[in-house]
């Protein structure tokens, strides 16, 4: 028998579906290339937005009725036993804490037994390592140090997909990224709803710690983390970066907003001023940091000014990317009851101008790079180009260039070209590739 996953959503996402695969591998089954040879298909879900939530339906709706389908992840762990009234076949619902038992699902499924759900919560981790060939990437390994969120912003859904904060022990943590250091993974991504919010269960050592340890005992070039709560800063934070070299000078730091008044509305425990206090903190100590956010436009009771101060906190941060979104209404959230004021199209003209305006941002900021020497890690060939590798930067910024460079290398490239989205550049001769 053999399996096909389909991934939606974010890195937590990839590395569940990373996990599934092993689990299922271990128990003899293979992964398939391709839907079409797949006996059966799992649709690891995204909640976050309506629309991608919607794309999931259409995805499974292709398939004929011999198709095993399971979804795992976030829908089925909102949605559970409502998918069974879609108008698609679904085999089983697995939600967000049960992946641990899918080869038993798998199981049931293949023998025939009715559609069934498992999808309660658990307060325990459960401790799931994929081995490197079970790894989307060759390059990133990513590593989930704690899951689900206790904040309950007004328009998120992550509480009720993923639960409350669970903390993955240091020394698990540890040993799976030396595990990652020892593969050849050039860098490593720590994962987390909240991720600067990590702590030891019974308190004592937190996040700081944990990555100064990395940084010090773990022998990779780069080390990430994903994402970052601005209400759980902590200035050690910033001192922990600074002292070690290895951890990547780039942040993802979801402001949400520019307007503290809809801020609070969000139920974020942060204001503008504070964010942007933060901002100058990092910049201090690190004059080379770089930042990318995630926005909503059209928020309930977002008005024209709130939305001008979050496109002024763009020009201000000049952040190097980000995520941008206009409002959706998430079941069982407390802003759904909210008065919806803006029209929708009025909320997507919001969200070109402010798309726009980041396109600018980035533009002028990768113009800046003309002329300049960038080390860049090679991630993947070029798909249409022969010869050409696409690599990153420290600060995430895409680079395309001619090159004989294993991926995995890091190269030396002089930038040539500059775009709002891309860089391109002539590699510099090295020796040896690192």
């Amino acid at each position: 028998m053999n399996f096909f996953i389909k991934t939606f959503g974010c890195q937590m996402n990839v590395n569940d579906s990373e996990k599934i695969r092993q689990l299922l591998e271990d128990k003899g089954l293979e992964s398939s290339a391709s839907e079409a040879t797949a006996d059966i298909i799992i649709v690891n879900s995204c909640a976050v937005r309506e629309k991608p939530q919607e794309k999931i339906f259409s995805y499974i709706g292709q398939f004929p009725p011999a198709k095993k389908i399971i979804v795992a992840g976030c829908v089925a762990q909102v949605e559970k036993e409502a998918l069974f009234r879609k108008k698609v076949k679904i085999d089983c619902v697995v939600g967000t804490h049960q992946f641990y038992r899918i080869g038993e699902i798998i199981d049931e499924v293949a023998a025939g037994s009715r559609a069934k759900t498992a999808a309660a919560f658990s307060r325990q981790w459960q401790e799931l390592v994929p081995a490197a060939q079970a790894r989307s990437s060759r390059v990133t390994g990513y590593i989930s140090i704690m899951e689900g969120c206790d904040n309950f912003c007004s328009y998120c859904i992550v509480p009720f997909s993923r639960g409350r904060e669970k903390y993955r022990p240091m020394d698990a943590i540890l040993r799976e990224a030396e595990f990652l250091a020892e593969q050849g993974f050039k860098e490593i991504v720590l994962l987390g709803q909240n991720v600067n919010h990590w702590h030891e269960a019974k308190g004592g050592r937190a996040f700081p710690h944990l990555l100064r340890r990395l940084a010090r005992a773990v022998p990779v070039p780069w080390i990430r983390f994903i994402t970052s709560y601005p209400g759980y800063h902590d200035r050690e934070l910033i001192r922990a970066m600074a002292e070690n070299r290895n951890i990547a000078r780039h942040i993802h730091f979801p402001a949400q907003s520019g307007s503290t008044r809809i801020l609070k509305k969000m139920c974020r425990t942060y204001s503008r001023s504070q964010y942007l206090q933060i901002v100058r903190a990092f910049r201090a100590a690190m004059p080379d940091m770089k930042f990318s956010s995630d926005f909503i436009v059209g928020f309930p009771g977002e008005n024209d000014r709130d939305f001008n101060l979050t496109l002024s906190l763009l020009e201000q941060v000049e952040y190097e990317s980000i995520f941008s979104f206009v409002y959706s209404p998430r079941p069982g959230t407390q802003a759904a009851a909210y008065a919806r004021e803006l029209a929708p199209a009025a909320a997507k003209q919001r969200l070109y101008a402010l798309q726009e305006l980041q396109a600018r941002i980035q533009l002028k900021n990768n113009r800046g790079l003309l002329g300049q020497i960038v080390e860049v890690l090679v991630t993947e060939k070029h798909p249409k180009k022969t010869g050409e590798m696409i690599g990153r930067s420290e600060s995430y910024r895409v680079v395309n260039f001619p090159s004989a460079a294993p991926v995995g290398a890091f190269a030396r490239v002089k930038i040539t070209a500059a775009g709002p989205h891309s860089l391109r550049g002539e590699e510099i001769p090295n020796r040896a590739y690192a």
